[in-house]
């Protein structure tokens, strides 16, 4: 199970949101197994990242097997999963997020169940993913559909661009209405394309939102961390397009713009702030969060959770605003559209260090590989750290070695401070 308080440490003053999202997370869950037992309803699975909005403007119960699999890391039970993929042919350099959600599926096993009382993810009627967060996805949404017997339908938006311009943005467009007309077909519903708008804007409202809230660690001393933002992304996600994220989003912010007003420290005595780039390594976020508070350094910022803070999606223009947006998601463009958006970022929250996480079985969300680390220490004169672990499979890294190299990093920023007074 993930430790209490969320897996955050427990000398720190909880948010008092946190119950309710629990609540809320219960609720959202409950409701799928209603659906999975229900004839008159459909399900759809959709990537983190995929078009949602129209799945539910169908009126289909949307669930997300990379949340499923985030919790599988977070409660650190990857371990007992991955082998059962990889009976199945799995390699043991395939994405250990995607083995460790097929080896659960394959063994009839949930962490739903300890954690929201719940039978585990409901039987699909569909599914639909997008490229724009990482092309395993494919693989993972095929093996599902030849598993379950049921429709794949993906998007595959123009990758790797500085600009998008109108010819990407119809390419994505067509690809989205392509998409609506499969899953009419697939489902037997029709579209109502004032029901996409109505969908679209609690979409825009709830990534505002989320936006926003994100903005608000640009405060000194942070009012919230990476870890923080690891728990409290989870309704940007799975509740995009419904009323209850921008409830729940709404009570956070207002939450986070007291503290601020009161000064109160995500991390007391805050003394270095850093930014996290690349995925979360889910099993250790309870010891990184710990060693981080104890260190009095916050990581305030990451591109993980900037993914959900979709920006300018118009409820006027649904479907040329979700192509331009979706296709314009970070981990989607160019080497060069990276650099300057880090920039930006490590410039807008006062950054002292980075912290660069290189999943081994990550590659689509780890942004090192090519050399961007050192083109940007090189532009910013930023100390960095590269860290080589993984999502979710413990054999692939020792959590005391990353511990003691980010305790070296934090020595060093130290050192670096003292002579700079």
């Amino acid at each position: 199970r993930p430790a209490p308080g969320g897996g955050m440490p427990a000398s720190r003053a909880p948010l008092a949101t946190a119950p309710k999202l629990k609540e809320l997370m219960t609720r959202y869950y409950r409701d799928l197994q209603e659906a999975g037992t229900d004839p008159d309803r459909r399900i759809a699975w959709c990537s983190g990242t995929g078009p949602v909005e129209v799945l539910r403007a169908l009126d289909l119960s949307v669930y997300f097997p990379e949340n499923h699999a985030a919790l599988i890391g977070a409660s650190r039970q990857a371990g007992k999963y991955i082998p059962r993929a990889m009976q199945e042919g799995f390699s043991q350099f395939a994405s250990s997020s995607m083995a460790s959600d097929v080896g659960a599926m394959l063994a009839g096993d949930s962490p739903l169940v300890s954690v929201y009382g719940v039978a585990g993810p409901p039987a699909p009627d569909v599914l639909a993913y997008s490229t724009n967060y990482g092309y395993d996805l494919i693989r993972w949404f095929e093996y599902y559909g030849r598993h379950f017997g049921v429709p794949v339908i993906g998007l595959h938006p123009p990758a790797a661009l500085d600009e998008i311009g109108p010819i990407e943005v119809d390419s994505a467009s067509r690809q989205i209405f392509h998409l609506i007309e499969k899953l009419e077909h697939a489902t037997g519903r029709r579209l109502d394309i004032d029901r996409l708008s109505e969908v679209v804007k609690l979409t825009n409202t709830c990534t505002r939102l989320w936006r926003e809230i994100l903005d608000m660690c640009r405060a000194m001393p942070a009012p919230l961390t990476f870890f923080d933002m690891l728990i409290h992304i989870a309704p940007s996600i799975v509740m995009r397009g419904t009323p209850e994220a921008v409830e729940y989003y709404t009570l956070l912010k207002a939450e986070i713009e007291e503290r601020i007003a009161s000064k109160v420290a995500a991390v007391p005595g805050e003394r270095f702030r850093f930014f996290w780039e690349g995925p979360p390594i889910w099993p250790a976020l309870r010891q990184l969060a710990d060693m981080f508070l104890n260190q009095r350094t916050a990581v305030v910022a990451s591109t993980y959770c900037d993914i959900a803070a979709l920006d300018r999606i118009d409820p006027k223009n649904p479907i040329e605003s979700m192509a331009r947006v979706y296709t314009g998601i970070f981990h989607n463009r160019s080497d060069g559209f990276k650099e300057d958006y880090l920039v930006r970022r490590f410039r807008d929250f006062g950054i002292d260090g980075v912290v660069y996480h290189e999943g081994r079985t990550a590659p689509y969300q780890s942004n090192v590989r090519y050399g961007l680390e050192v083109r940007l220490r090189r532009r910013t004169g930023l100390h960095a750290l590269v860290l080589e672990a993984d999502t979710h499979d413990l054999r692939l890294y020792s959590t005391n070695q990353i511990m003691q190299k980010l305790r070296d990093f934090i020595e060093m920023q130290e050192l670096a401070s003292s002579d700079v007074g």
